[in-house]
């Protein structure tokens, strides 16, 4: 079986990617993946099951440990990173990557690897689509261009590009959306809605562990319109963060919380350790109780918040 797999903690485009590729692979016979699964590392948040509802289209399975077989193959969407990659796969196992992140890894034979420095992966795969000669149906252009107006916070992130605002006009037009910005407010409000999260869900929502100078680096983000009532908690989540760097073994932590309507990231830091770092990546952050800094309008953790801590890591 042929796998594609987004990273742990699926978020909206890595778990739409994994269903757009397939309909790609479906439609042009160069790719030589029409066997392919698409299928979820772990369950999907609120925002993608609200999505996927919406657009009337079933969410990919979750492929557990269990099902792995040794002669399967993976192709990996939205991550590179083995540190992001299900448990279960191994190296020898990949045979393709689409991606938007930079690239961190190391195989041990060639493989097929495309990325672009867009702000989304269904906008690569939107764009392979196009080469191909290849319109998706009303229901995957929907969803792809959820994932884009997601991933780029409504097309306002630093990591937007021309080629997402490009696509997402074409994606609209072919999934028949006429008020993209109501569609914006729809994922707003799917993606910030907090009030079903315990304490501990809340510093995990959405993680990833780097490893940034030979550390384990850990970069949670919780992306809401009510910054103020995780901040207003911040004591038991520090306490949180400490058990989980002794649970994971992790050198750093930062817990950032951004309000996605301001634009707005305040970071909650369990140790001096990690604070300090926090200081050197962000000179001009502000420190607005114990444990918590503002380190003002920054809202993407690949392009502002993970390359600075790397920096500082790396002096």
């Amino acid at each position: 079986m042929i796998y594609i797999i987004g990273h742990k903690k699926p978020d909206l485009d890595s778990a739409v990617a994994a269903v757009s590729l397939k309909y790609l692979f479906d439609k042009a016979d160069c790719w030589q993946r029409k066997a392919s699964q698409p299928v979820l590392p772990e369950p999907a948040n609120h925002e993608t099951k609200f999505i996927f509802k919406k657009f009337k289209t079933s969410l990919p399975q979750v492929l557990t440990l269990k099902k792995i077989k040794t002669e399967d193959k993976f192709v990996l969407v939205d991550h590179n990173e083995k540190s992001q990659r299900h448990q279960g796969i191994k190296n020898e196992q990949i045979t393709d990557i689409f991606d938007h992140h930079k690239i961190n890894l190391n195989l041990n034979k060639p493989i097929f690897i495309t990325t672009k420095p867009w702000g989304s992966t269904n906008t690569i795969i939107y764009w392979l689509m196009k080469t191909n000669d290849i319109k998706p149906s009303k229901n995957i252009a929907c969803l792809m261009l959820a994932a884009i107006l997601s991933d780029t916070v409504g097309l306002k992130s630093s990591t937007t590009t021309e080629k997402d605002r490009q696509i997402a006009k074409e994606l609209a037009k072919t999934g028949q959306i006429k008020n993209i910005d109501k569609l914006i407010f729809q994922i707003f409000k799917a993606k910030s809605n907090i009030s079903d999260l315990s304490d501990k869900e809340i510093i995990t929502k959405d993680y990833k562990v780097y490893n940034f100078a030979k550390q384990k680096v850990f970069i949670n983000q919780l992306e809401t319109v009510e910054q103020e009532k995780v901040i207003d908690k911040s004591e038991q989540l520090i306490k949180l963060l400490k058990k989980l760097k002794k649970e994971k073994n992790l050198d750093y932590l930062f817990c950032l919380v951004t309000d996605i309507l301001k634009i707005n990231s305040k970071v909650i830091i369990p140790s001096e350790k990690s604070e300090k770092i926090l200081k050197q990546a962000f000179p001009q952050a502000k420190k607005i109780k114990k444990g918590v800094y503002n380190i003002g309008p920054r809202s993407s953790r690949k392009k502002e918040i993970a390359p600075p801590i790397e920096n500082s890591l790396n002096k």
